[in-house]
């Protein structure tokens, strides 16, 4: 499996029960896509994963959320699931769901050019697009080294063109400074 073709759509968070199965924090707005798939990838980074055929998903809701019980072939005691704990779980995009017309994965922000709105040229790139608990955060690379963290909210983009390869934000006061 290629890297590139890799998204995260989870974390495994802790061991379930004494069959092998973990519980996993979905890194999807959508969890229901976890029973679409057949296989999951599970490592540190997408370069270093092994696959995993999917016995079985259930969900399980906690004070936090939406939790992922999953349960990979090859994992059968609550020890080997332990031993998953640190990982990301990540999937094929050949094997998720079709996006809806504006919808988009926030991976496909990764490396657009970031244009202030009103101004001429480009302020940096999308280094990364961050979760955070209020809403996501772009992390935009500044020419020189020096980042930004910009909301990923109404207020702040303007606009997403993925054919022109840039996002539109609409800056406060000091944000590029």
């Amino acid at each position: 499996m290629k890297p590139d073709n890799l998204l995260l759509v989870g974390r495994v968070y802790r061991a379930h029960g004494i069959r092998g199965e973990v519980k996993v924090i979905p890194e999807t707005d959508d969890p229901e896509r976890f029973t679409a798939l057949a296989t999951v990838y599970l490592g540190t980074t997408p370069e270093r994963v092994v696959p995993h055929r999917i016995e079985t998903v259930r969900f399980q809701q906690t004070r936090r959320g939406l939790l992922v019980v999953l349960k990979v072939e090859g994992v059968d005691t609550r020890e080997a699931a332990e031993a998953l704990r640190p990982l990301g779980v990540f999937a094929s995009r050949e094997d998720l769901p079709p996006l809806g017309e504006d919808e988009f994965f926030y991976s496909d922000l990764v490396g657009l050019r970031v244009v202030a709105e009103g101004e001429e040229g480009i302020v940096g790139h999308v280094e990364d697009v961050l979760e955070l608990p209020a809403h996501p955060v772009l992390l935009v690379r500044r020419p020189g080294g020096a980042e930004a963290m910009v909301p990923a909210v109404p207020a702040f983009i303007a606009a997403i063109d993925f054919d022109a390869g840039e996002v539109v934000v609409r800056p406060i006061e000091g944000l590029f400074a």
